[in-house]
């Protein structure tokens, strides 16, 4: 793979991590498996204080080279097994969530004690790349879990964890505490939710509550285990609900609302191939079917707008996509810190996909 503009990538990337501590942060997103007659969705509040972002079809068969904020860090490099429809904010290859075509569903929260691992001797992406890392290269939770922490993570910015989920219903908590890659499967979790806690501290506070083995009420208010237990007793009353199964996990999505702050509300149907989105500025709801969408390498990439005033299907609204889009999103999710950023910052982003090639290859 050709390097990716080292020059300029790396004036750029050292100037960014001057300033990133000056970017604004918000720790209030959910995400929550719910489950009813053996079927599962996965339900997430994207909240943050920007909202614009693309829905991108992501193909199988490229060969891709981890961008990295440090030039001396060794990149990770793959080839994607999987096509996947992901939510991006900050450009194509660098997803806020997504779920691939075996029904893998991948998403971030923010959590304020991440420590990421220090060693040096592995691949490293980004903590959004991974993300695409993940959804590129595996099927299920367990594969999640096994093979996790043949990468590392190098911070660009976000302190986050992941939940990973699969068509069955599995589920796996990735966290970085201590330097140390901390996995928490299906059988470990009193309820397949995550916010802005670590998992070990969000299932103890659980464990106090009444229907999950204490005496204290389930609270209302928006701090992250309020949250936490609030959608997994909406989960848990949900498994003898009736109608469809993505209404009742938008309702869980109402009631874990921070108002204008969550940007995005997202539920990922596994089984039936379908990502259903809303957002803040454009409330109506929205689908697309992964069964109709085409992950062949040779077929260009594509993208929607995720704010596009439509309802209902929107598969077919797809359009090709291009360099112009990709840095139109970046210009206007990076422009709180404009000014104090190179002015290629943009370019450097924005051009990343162009280094991406399609091979048959399975591997370098």
């Amino acid at each position: 793979m050709r390097p990716i503009m080292s020059r300029l990538s790396i004036a750029f990337l050292s100037c960014l991590i001057a300033i990133l501590p000056a970017w604004p942060s918000a720790d209030a997103c959910t995400t929550f498996l719910f489950e009813r007659g053996g079927k599962s969705v996965v339900g997430k509040s994207y909240d943050w204080d920007t909202g614009p972002g693309l829905a991108v079809v992501n193909k199988r068969g490229v060969a891709k080279q981890a961008l990295l904020l440090n030039p001396l860090q060794k990149p990770a490099k793959w080839v994607s097994k999987y096509g996947s429809l992901t939510l991006n904010q900050y450009g194509r290859e660098m997803p806020n969530g997504g779920m691939n075509e075996a029904g893998l569903v991948v998403e971030v929260m923010w959590l304020d004690s991440s420590a990421y691992p220090k060693a040096h001797d592995k691949p490293a992406l980004t903590e959004l790349q991974f993300i695409q890392y993940l959804l590129d290269n595996f099927a299920t939770a367990a594969e999640v879990a096994e093979h996790a922490s043949e990468v590392k993570v190098a911070k660009a910015y976000a302190s986050v964890h992941y939940l990973a989920c699969d068509r069955t219903g599995a589920c796996v908590a990735l966290e970085f505490l201590d330097g140390a890659l901390v996995v928490t499967e299906s059988a470990r979790m009193p309820a397949r939710v995550l916010t802005n806690n670590t998992y070990a501290e969000s299932a103890a506070f659980l464990a106090k509550l009444r229907g999950f083995g204490g005496k204290q009420a389930v609270p209302m208010g928006s701090g992250s285990l309020e949250r936490f237990a609030r959608a997994a007793s909406l989960v848990a009353a949900g498994s003898k609900s009736k109608g469809p199964l993505h209404n009742a996990a938008f309702a869980v999505l109402d009631s874990v609302s921070q108002g204008e702050m969550s940007q995005w509300n997202i539920v990922y149907d596994p089984n039936a191939m379908r990502i259903w989105f809303r957002t803040h500025k454009v409330p109506k709801v929205k689908s697309v079917e992964l069964g109709k969408l085409d992950f062949a390498c040779a077929v260009p990439a594509q993208i929607l707008d995720i704010d596009t005033d439509r309802a209902g299907d929107v598969t077919h609204l797809f359009q090709d996509y291009s360099l112009a889009a990709n840095e139109k999103l970046i210009t206007e999710t990076l422009a709180p810190l404009l000014g104090r950023i190179p002015a290629q910052a943009t370019q450097v982003l924005a051009r990343y996909p162009d280094m991406l090639r399609c091979t048959e290859a399975t591997k370098y």
